[in-house]
């Protein structure tokens, strides 16, 4: 390649006869209004100080001449020469004298005095970027501005480059427009001429450039890859990529193409990795430049339909994924991608596939609620589908096996039961979670009947958020006034929407309620007014009541649809025993249990002795309420294994919160089983038929190692 100390001005854009193309493997054009300013300055003081600025390289090649026009291909620098472009433009429009217009004018424009050239329209300007820029140059350079995209990078800059010049022409008696070109022919650049040897090594050269432009996003970088080194790149670039780009955004783009290679391989990638990554797939994946865009475009597709829904499904789908993508579960993308291959397939149907997006909306509210932690999300969303079907048989039972894999989970990730989500509901800081919190109320409120317009509204806290409550508030919540609000403020009970935005505020109860049932501007909002408006006053009663009641429409709004047929996931290792024989026990790992037909999921037998115990507590409490007070043994042991007074009993835990019963702890797994026994045995419970466990041996894992 030739190197050699270059001026915008005098070795691009006013040599006569020459176009330069911005090849379609490039980016669009994307200088932020930043950039620009930072630049006009450096003009300014580039003028003033008769100075030199350099700016950076443009790498470019000759592609062909024809008719006596040299038509080249810039590989890199676009950003820099497009904007120089957009300024020269402006200042024309900012200029007064026919003559400044006239000069500038000519800089812009292939000139062909004689008619010996046949420069048409597509060859009459120097500059020729892709196409949805160069729609927007071609209206910018024939004055049609009415018609521009003003959302356009290259509108938008036009629009600051006026508006900057004129402003230093305010500013500055002694600045005029050919003082401020003046600036812009100051600007040098590194010309980088690739030699005819290095035709076909434009991506290679392009990687090693240490651009000072926009740092390339991970699409910029995919597009360059796929598209720069083809020879039918034009065609490639309109069947594919343009249409990927008129569906996916910038920002986009980048998680689109974070999720397609997680899709693709093993290993979970970064942004940092993402490229090098793609570039091994295409290898080890035998690609061609047009399978890979074609692939491409196949799931952009489908990540679309993730965003923004598509009209060409049912409504219940669309709204499945609307959900998923307002409560930023946007991890589930990973498995569903195979899921709408499946039903592009014709694997399964709309039914099917309706079932398990509201499975999956249903799974992820449910874990919002229960504050269950999502780093684990990624790692289960990648290998659930092969984890769900690596057993052929199981696609006959679609949905039944994916909600059957979920509740047999062992792990966190296992589907939260019904009193785990009613618990957390009533109980948990939904406030926090601000998009979830209206996303339910909304959903609570739109049960039924024609859709709430949510536009304008906000949540609002029935009793006041203020720590500094008025006498009347306090006088309402009671003598322990202080421990209702900080228990109970921004839990589901206590909480509705509003249009009155932040005007309800600390206004006393009788006033809120007067506001809530005849607002300034219609809401159209009665559910969630109900159990408000019906109240004589709001205290802890008041919102445990409201609580219950909408957890109860939230639970059947947002249920777990049980499998017709049960698929077992369970591992072979692991086998089912009852208490007879505590002592089978030792050596053994356990993964749940089942309590009168209902299956939990632990990892410890000391946490599954706090488990049944918690489980019968809810029960009856009182078998276990009598043996606290009494302090009492079970038959054969020294120690009580429940008491109010945690310093009587072995390594103390709370039974559950709230109920002041402190319960044992500590034990080995032999005796964990002789624990539950007994309990069964308080409870009157049948020890073969009502309680099993699962575990496996762990001298397996001795015999691993």
């Amino acid at each position: 390649m030739k190197i050699d100390k270059g001026s915008f001005i005098n070795d691009f854009i006013n040599k006569n006869l020459r176009q330069y193309s911005i090849p379609v493997y490039q980016r669009n054009y994307e200088w932020s209004a930043e950039q620009c300013e930072k630049l006009f300055e450096d003009i300014i003081q580039a003028h003033k100080q008769d100075r030199y600025h350099f700016t950076g390289s443009v790498v470019y090649s000759l592609l062909k001449t024809e008719n006596k026009i040299d038509y080249y291909v810039i590989i890199d620098g676009q950003q820099r020469l497009t904007t120089i472009y957009i300024l020269i433009k402006a200042l024309i429009d900012v200029a007064e004298t026919a003559r400044e217009k006239a000069e500038l004018e000519d800089l812009l424009f292939n000139v062909d005095k004689f008619q010996k050239y046949n420069i048409d329209e597509s060859s009459k300007l120097k500059l020729k970027p892709i196409k949805s820029d160069n729609n927007q140059l071609l209206l910018l350079m024939s004055n049609q501005i009415d018609k521009m995209d003003k959302s356009s990078g290259i509108y938008q800059n036009y629009d600051l480059f006026c508006k900057l010049a004129k402003k230093a022409l305010s500013e500055d008696e002694v600045m005029t427009v050919e003082r401020i070109f003046d600036g812009v022919e100051h600007l040098t650049c590194a010309m980088i001429k690739l030699e005819d040897e290095e035709k076909g090594k434009e991506q290679e050269i392009f990687e090693r450039i240490n651009s000072t432009g926009v740092p390339l996003s991970i699409s910029d970088k995919i597009r360059n890859f796929v598209l720069m080194t083809e020879i039918d790149q034009e065609r490639l670039y309109e069947d594919y990529w343009l249409k990927v780009e008129q569906m996916l955004n910038k920002s986009q783009m980048s998680s689109f193409f974070l999720d397609y290679l997680n899709l693709k391989i093993d290993k979970i990638t970064k942004e940092k990795d993402a490229y090098d990554d793609f570039k091994q797939l295409y290898k080890d994946g035998g690609y061609t430049n047009e399978s890979m865009l074609k692939e491409i475009l196949h799931y952009a597709n489908q990540y679309n339909t993730f965003l923004n829904g598509n009209k060409e499904l049912r409504d219940d789908i669309n709204e499945a994924l609307n959900g998923l993508k307002k409560l930023n579960q946007t991890t589930v993308y990973l498995f569903l991608f195979k899921v709408f291959d499946d039903f592009e397939n014709n694997i399964i149907d709309e039914d099917e596939l309706a079932k398990v997006l509201k499975l999956l909306l249903n799974y992820s509210i449910r874990r919002l609620i229960c504050e269950i932690g999502s780093n684990s999300l990624r790692g289960l969303y990648k290998t659930l589908y092969y984890r769900v079907f690596n057993r052929k048989e199981n696609i006959e039972n679609y949905y039944d096996a994916i909600v059957s894999f979920l509740m047999q989970l062992t792990s966190k990730d296992a589907i939260p039961d019904d009193d785990k989500f009613i618990l957390a509901l009533k109980e948990n800081n939904l406030y926090r979670k601000n998009a979830l919190c209206k996303y339910l109320l909304i959903a609570v409120e739109n049960q039924g009947k024609e859709k709430l317009l949510t536009k304008d509204l906000s949540i609002e806290h029935v009793m006041p958020q203020n720590r500094n409550l008025s006498k009347n508030w306090q006088t309402m919540l009671g003598d322990k006034w202080e421990y209702v609000h900080d228990k109970y403020l921004h839990t589901l009970g206590n909480l509705t929407l509003t249009g009155y935005n932040s005007e309800l505020g600390d206004k006393p109860f009788n006033i809120k309620k007067e506001m809530l049932a005849n607002p300034e501007r219609p809401t159209h909002i009665t559910i969630l007014y109900n159990d408000i408006l019906n109240q004589d006053k709001w205290d802890e009663h008041s919102i445990l009541q409201r609580a219950d009641d909408l957890s109860k429409k939230i639970m059947r709004l947002f249920p777990i649809e049980k499998p017709v047929v049960t698929v077992d996931f369970s591992d072979p290792r692991y086998h089912l025993y009852t208490v007879s024989d505590p002592s089978i026990a030792t050596y053994k790992k356990v993964n749940y249990y089942e309590l009168l037909g209902e299956r939990v999921n632990v990892t410890a037998f000391s946490m599954m002795v706090h488990s049944v115990a918690t489980k019968l507590y809810d029960l009856d409490s009182t078998p276990i309420v009598q043996m606290a007070r009494n302090n009492e043994c079970f038959e054969g042991w020294r120690v009580p294994v429940f008491s109010y007074d945690e310093k009587v009993i072995k390594n103390a835990s709370e039974l559950k919160k709230g109920s002041g019963i402190y319960i044992s702890s500590g034990y080995s797994a032999t005796d964990c089983i002789y624990f539950i026994r007994a309990l069964l045995k308080l409870y009157e419970l049948d020890l073969e038929e009502d309680f099993v466990y699962s575990a496996r041996s762990t001298k397996d894992d001795d015999k691993e190692d």
